[in-house]
């Protein structure tokens, strides 16, 4: 029997390039964007991609388990942003206060943080004696 090649060119569409968001979220990132503890959210996982039981969208790629970031917001109810995610446009807000840095008259010279019209808190602890100011 002879057989013959073909070679022919075939030009695919490309693909449409996705914004750079993670499709695939880590168990750790799908546990802070649910809140709940690391060791639940393994075991939830666990659960779900090698058993199939719960709701819970957890899929195994060799060793390395993996949440569908599509399947979790589904799961939530709306779009997730994590902390790698490409910064989305600013949306115009009303001015409000902002916070401002007072230098600190102490022994440490760290600059600290204060919101606007709040009065700083006494460095003396309640369960500390208070000594009196003037001598008996």
């Amino acid at each position: 029997m002879l057989a013959a090649r073909v070679d022919t060119c075939v030009e695919l569409p490309e693909a449409p390039v996705s914004d750079t968001r993670q499709e695939f979220l880590t168990v750790e990132q799908t546990a802070a964007v649910c809140g709940i503890g690391r060791t639940s959210a393994y075991q939830l996982a666990r659960r779900a991609a090698d058993h199939g039981e719960g709701d819970f969208p957890a899929v195994r790629f060799g060793k390395q388990l993996r949440i569908p970031r599509r399947k979790l917001e589904d799961l939530i109810g709306g779009p997730i942003t994590l902390p790698t995610d490409p910064p989305s446009p600013p949306e115009p807000t009303a001015t409000t206060p902002t916070a401002t840095t007072q230098t600190s008259t102490s022994n440490n010279d760290y600059p600290r943080t204060t919101a606007p019209n709040v009065i700083p808190m006494t460095t003396s602890h309640p369960h500390q004696p208070q000594l009196p100011l003037t001598s008996p």
